[in-house]
């Protein structure tokens, strides 16, 4: 099973990474790299995967993004996450992946960058979310598009193909 993330910038991947990894090494969770999930539950073929990767790259420019505020859920993968606007040009892109490829996700799409992966309890995510206030809510751009094998965990996901939008 594949996923396309979209990768912001390197100011903004800097900042995101360094809070991923401080938390991560805190709460003894898994590391992983800043992203927003464009399109999950991908089924196609690695060949396949990574040729449409690439079509669906030259289609797209840099997409923008804005971390609006901060959620949470009782989801592993989403145990603290930054919301991001629904820009024109990431709805758009998302629209296109679906068209593009095979996939078994039907979830609606909320973009979003996680910073915390695992399960904490709600006192912990509210502290965590007080003491970092409105600090990352930020503009940038996601200037490149990445096709990652995510099975299993984290420590196991694989980066497949890296396109520049």
């Amino acid at each position: 099973m594949y996923t396309l993330w979209l990768m912001p910038d390197n100011l903004a991947y800097q900042k995101l990474s360094t809070l991923i990894v401080d938390l991560s090494t805190t709460h003894d969770t898994p590391t992983f790299e800043p992203h927003v999930t464009l399109l999950s539950g991908i089924t196609d073929e690695t060949s396949v995967a990574i040729q449409k990767t690439e079509e669906l790259a030259n289609s797209l420019i840099p997409v923008s993004a804005t971390l609006t505020r901060i959620e949470f859920l009782e989801v592993y993968y989403r145990c603290l996450f930054f919301c991001t606007n629904k820009s024109e040009d990431l709805m758009e892109a998302r629209i296109l992946a679906e068209a593009i490829f095979e996939h078994t996700k039907i979830d609606p799409f909320i973009p979003h960058v996680s910073f915390l992966y695992g399960s904490l309890p709600i006192f912990q995510k509210e502290a965590i979310i007080g003491a970092l206030g409105d600090s990352f809510f930020m503009d940038f751009r996601m200037p490149k598009l990445c096709l990652v094998k995510t099975q299993r965990t984290p420590e196991h996901w694989e980066l497949m193909a890296e396109f520049e939008l």
